[in-house]
């Protein structure tokens, strides 16, 4: 061992270190570790988070190393430890090892990683507060919601609202497509439809933090065309799988549980004003939920079904593996488990044909409002002229992605993010 390595003879990492449970990303497994302090996610493979799972004081190194060789049938060598010891003496993880200095760095490094995910023409976030405090005084009372006592009813009641708008769909599209709504019930409607939105997002951060996890931020995001407000649960990526999917599926639950009240409305109040609008909020609230669900866009569905499946991304890795087996046959996917092969390549599959028949759908009604108002030859030639601006968008895009991708800080998310600030730790102890 070096004189560096000998100052850690009982390696513990800092109080704020927490280390989540491992996640398939492609054909590898990978753990997120968090450091609470500096706002830094990190990623890290099995072995480096079986080394440093057993830095807790309690430990010497021969006793982890020894743990190490036992389980992997292969021993570390000092140069493995000079290197292990390194990378967390930079990222400032261990106890009694830290410099002000360099903390005082990597947390504006992380803020301004976050910083950068909030900005972009198509894509941007307002941050107006921190709620970790609210939520934190909120979850005593709110603990009750939690336990399936509540839980069970209130699905059963979801689920009835559902069965209503299926049953009552004609009728209700009848009513809110005829005759003129006056500005009053559009202004209301506007107004309770943010509310619930509001209450979807804070769904997600109470859910995220009655799990342990904290809530950074509640803003405005701007997701071309769409204003509507997000919460940031970076955490969620410590939890199991099935935690994740509680947190991702709390937001769109709360959202039809909004809805009871307007089905009561809807069926026992006179005809009138009140129960015009609950129809509306019926029709448009339920609408809106199925396609938070639909797994083939990144909302609350995708995020729920990435979570099950325990991958990290489903959506990229499925199009990474796709561009693998397509340039170089199947000998270039052979290391990937044969679980992952399965779900990559029938998700890749089916959000093809989503994406085709969705943009099939369009260009037509498109083309007909076009070929109405200027007739068929500018019609046409206005397809091609969009289509030519969307794959040059496209391609600015992918490559700024690409750039991004070998740089450090990632974007954040909502329900399922990447962590405003997330970087891999090289791998120190693979053999």
């Amino acid at each position: 061992m070096t004189t560096v390595d000998a100052t850690w003879t009982h390696p513990r990492l800092r109080a704020g270190v927490v280390l989540g449970p491992g996640q398939w990303r492609g054909e590898k497994l990978v753990h997120h570790v968090k450091d609470s302090e500096t706002g830094w996610f990190y990623r890290v493979g099995p072995r480096e988070h079986f080394l440093l799972s057993r830095m807790d004081g309690t430990r010497t190194v021969d006793d982890i190393g020894t743990e190490y060789a036992t389980t992997y049938q292969r021993r570390l060598g000092p140069e493995n430890w000079q290197q292990l010891f390194g990378m967390l003496h930079r990222r400032q993880l261990l106890d009694g090892a830290t410099d002000p200095e360099a903390i005082a760095r990597l947390t504006a490094s992380a803020a301004e990683g976050a910083a950068k995910a909030r900005r972009g023409p198509l894509s941007a976030r307002l941050r107006l507060f921190d709620p970790d405090r609210l939520f934190t005084r909120l979850l005593p009372r709110l603990g009750p919601l939690f336990s399936w006592w509540f839980v069970v009813p209130a699905l059963l009641a979801v689920l009835a609202v559902t069965g209503y708008v299926a049953l009552h769909l004609s009728d209700l599209t009848d009513r809110v497509g005829g005759g003129h709504r006056p500005l009053a019930a559009i202004v209301a409607a506007v107004v309770i439809t943010w509310v619930i939105v509001f209450l979807h997002e804070c769904a997600h951060g109470l859910t995220c933090r009655h799990f342990g996890g904290r809530v950074t931020e509640i803003g405005v995001m701007w997701r071309f065309p769409l204003l509507a407000p997000y919460c940031k649960v970076d955490d969620i990526v410590l939890f199991t799988p099935r935690r994740r999917v509680a947190t991702a599926f709390a937001g769109v639950f709360v959202s039809m549980l909004a809805l009871v009240p307007f089905a009561a409305i809807r069926v026992w109040a006179e005809p009138g004003a009140l129960r015009d609008l609950a129809g509306t909020m019926l029709l448009f609230g339920t609408a809106t939920a199925a396609l938070n669900l639909v797994p083939f866009l990144r909302l609350d569905g995708y995020h729920m079904l990435s979570h099950a499946l325990n991958l990290a991304d489903l959506r990229s890795d499925s199009y990474r593996f796709w561009g693998r087996l397509l340039r170089g046959g199947p000998r270039a996917v052979v290391a990937y488990r044969r679980r992952e092969r399965l779900v990559y390549a029938g998700y890749g599959l089916a959000s093809a044909v989503f994406a085709v028949t969705v943009l099939t759908l369009l260009v037509r009604l498109w083309y007909a409002s076009l070929a109405g108002w200027v007739g068929a030859g500018w019609a046409v030639a206005v397809l091609v002229a969009e289509a030519v601006l969307l794959l040059a968008l496209a391609g600015h895009l992918a490559r700024r992605r690409r750039a991004a991708d070998g740089g450090a800080p990632g974007g954040g998310g909502e329900a399922a993010p990447t962590p405003g600030a997330e970087r891999d730790i090289g791998a120190t102890a693979e053999g």
